[in-house]
């Protein structure tokens, strides 16, 4: 079968490279790329395979229009605090503090609008260009966020409705672009159920695939026996996971309430931290390395080329450092659902002390994210901290090398077994026989 992928982010999702390099072994894979993506992806991607520039987008004011009707009056997921938090994130990342106040400004003014403009009525308005060539295509696929409306509502029109698999946990729950006349691949049944609550997207449109990201996650605990500790000292290990910069300081405040803690009742271990990959400006972690029991482990990013993807490498460095932890501390983020698989206890830190919910962009929301309450904030488990005695339970539970805290590591993982990268594109080529 002759596929379609429409693909973005590629310098960030090494997994899909991976699971395009095992497609490759059953169909012929044609990459569809943005002209802002193409030098990047080219570069990046498997050898031999053939690109083609996505040219639909027609730049005339009924286009603008649309446009902008649905960037103010888009209808937005359920979990509107989500959405409000990736669109802080995106432009929080620039050095512009006038740019980051009239964007913010612009973002709460639309907030406040209603949300009347469907995402397929919004694509069923726009006119494209029809210059990409696609008739050779047997079946598209992209993935979220939809990175062209255009060529999305071209293809839906040419009865060439692409498959869309959603790339994330946290997807359905802050990005806009679902449409109820296409058809959906998914982690599991628990994000199956996301997409309909959240997007109001029909049951019958979405199949559970598993997930490309935990090919890695198989990948290492296939080779964990074999690996050695990387330090030569007992630690715990925090992953840092915030990418906007007005909530850093908050985050390295709970980071020093850590090692302050430690300091007193394990003071013969370090604190571990991984700056956030994503987060440009890593020089908010400096003042981090005069603290006497904090460690900065910041190798993987000297290590990187042009962009902000880690190798394979180093991914595996990272699972190896959390599976030689005490334990994997964090405020909400997909390594903390990737820790969950390793022998270290993932904890979630969600201390009262630090909420402010009162305030509109807070450490707070960012904890209480649909997806981390759903799937990570679980009542009955001492890996959720909920104040700072509780953190120092914690660490007394972890310094009894206790067992318990792993009962939460197996309620998370079993919502989804790790499949190796062949073995989801396999199911993948299942799937096209009947979808």
């Amino acid at each position: 079968m002759k596929l379609g992928l429409v693909v973005h982010f590629f310098d960030f999702r090494n997994d899909v490279r991976q699971w395009i390099d095992e497609l490759g072994k059953f169909h012929e894979v044609v990459l569809f790329v943005r002209p802002q993506d193409q030098a990047s992806i080219e570069e990046m991607a498997p050898k031999g395979l053939e690109f083609r520039v996505i040219d639909e987008q027609k730049s005339n004011l009924w286009n603008r229009f649309w446009e902008f009707a649905f960037r103010f009056l888009g209808k937005l997921p359920e979990s509107r605090q989500n959405y409000y938090l990736m669109e802080q994130f995106k432009f929080s990342i620039t050095n512009n503090p006038a740019l980051i106040r009239k964007a913010s400004r612009l973002l709460n003014f639309a907030m406040s609008l209603p949300k009347i403009l469907g995402y397929d009525q919004f694509i069923g308005q726009l006119r494209y260009r029809s210059n990409t060539q696609i008739q050779d295509i047997d079946r598209f696929v992209c993935f979220t966020e939809l990175s062209d409306n255009y060529f999305v509502s071209r293809l839906i029109d040419e009865k060439k409705a692409p498959l869309v698999y959603v790339y994330s946990w946290d997807h359905p729950c802050k990005h806009l672009r679902f449409s109820t006349r296409l058809q959906y691949l998914v982690w599991h049944a628990g994000i199956k159920e996301d997409v309909v609550n959240l997007q109001h997207i029909p049951a019958g449109n979405i199949r559970v695939l598993g997930a490309t990201q935990m090919g890695y996650v198989d990948r290492f605990l296939k080779q964990r026996d074999q690996l050695l500790s990387p330090y030569p000292f007992d630690y715990v290990y925090f992953g840092c996971a915030i990418g906007v910069p007005q909530l850093v300081s908050s985050e390295l405040q709970i980071v020093r309430k850590v090692a302050e803690v430690m300091a007193m009742l394990v003071p013969e271990w370090k604190l571990v931290i991984r700056p956030y990959p994503v987060l440009r400006d890593w020089s908010h972690y400096e003042a981090l390395k005069s603290i006497p029991n904090v460690l900065v482990d910041d190798g993987f990013r000297s290590a990187q080329a042009k962009n902000i993807s880690v190798g394979e490498e180093a991914i595996m460095e990272k699972f190896n450092k959390i599976e030689h932890s005490r334990a994997f501390l964090h405020l909400g983020t997909t390594l903390g659902v990737e820790a969950c698989y390793t022998n270290a206890p993932s904890v979630l830190l969600d201390m009262k002390e630090y909420a402010f919910p009162e305030q509109v962009l807070t450490l707070h929301h960012f904890i209480h994210q649909f997806q981390n309450d759903k799937y990570l904030n679980l009542n009955g488990y001492a890996n959720v901290v909920r104040s700072e005695s509780e953190l120092a339970v914690l660490f007394q539970d972890l310094r009894s090398s206790s067992n318990q805290l792993m009962a939460y590591n197996e309620t998370v993982a079993s919502d989804l077994p790790p499949k190796s990268f062949a073995e989801v594109a396999m199911d993948f080529s299942n799937i096209l026989t009947t979808a």
